[in-house]
């Protein structure tokens, strides 16, 4: 094989890869715009530790990890294209269809089996009816409250952090999340099965 058949193969793979790459540019834009964050977490940062929450988690509960874990990398891909928007810049049909086309576009360099497999994946976690996709978006919510007390102890204020906590659905995970430490564990698992 010629050197640059290897390349033309591998071409939309390496594709994909650097949509991979460019979430690590992607800030999230809710730590700039309501708490004043100079360096905020990138996608890439989010995803990385919303899998190994994911993965502990739904080993300790016995869920199919590996599905999770696809969810949770997918989960976001489409923010390497769109960005990462805040809900009120945005309606949510306008940003469903601006991820689906930005998914698509992605994931349409890998081979066809694959590309159908991840598709479905990150459709399962849009619909949010399955008890994985469930589980993945509770993780999704975690992730944000253990980086929200992350800030506060670099000492940015409580107020600018409260959208934050307040957007969490469950205000005991949130207190046991704050204050006791020794439960977290079974008040995690508590919130993650409901």
């Amino acid at each position: 094989m010629k050197s640059n058949d290897y390349n033309k193969k591998q071409d939309p793979l390496t594709m994909f890869f650097q949509y991979i790459l460019q979430l690590k540019s992607v800030k999230r834009a809710g730590w700039i715009s309501k708490v004043h964050i100079n360096n905020p977490e990138s996608v890439a940062d989010h995803t990385f530790s919303m899998c190994a929450i994911s993965m502990v988690l739904s080993d300790m509960l016995g869920l199919d990890t590996e599905r999770v874990m696809k969810m949770v990398i997918l989960h976001d891909l489409a923010e390497a294209i769109t960005g990462d928007y805040m809900p009120e810049e945005i309606t949510k049909k306008r940003k469903l269809s601006q991820e689906r086309k930005a998914i698509n576009s992605i994931l349409c360099r890998l081979p066809l089996n694959i590309r159908s497999n991840y598709i479905k994946i990150w459709q399962e976690y849009i619909l949010n009816k399955t008890h994985v996709a469930r589980f993945v978006h509770r993780i999704d919510k975690i992730e944000m409250i253990l980086q929200a007390r992350r800030y506060a102890k670099q000492g940015y204020s409580r107020k600018s952090l409260a959208h934050f906590y307040n957007s969490a659905a469950d205000k005991t995970l949130l207190h046991t999340l704050a204050h006791d430490h020794i439960n977290a564990t079974k008040y995690f698992i508590a919130y993650l099965i409901k």
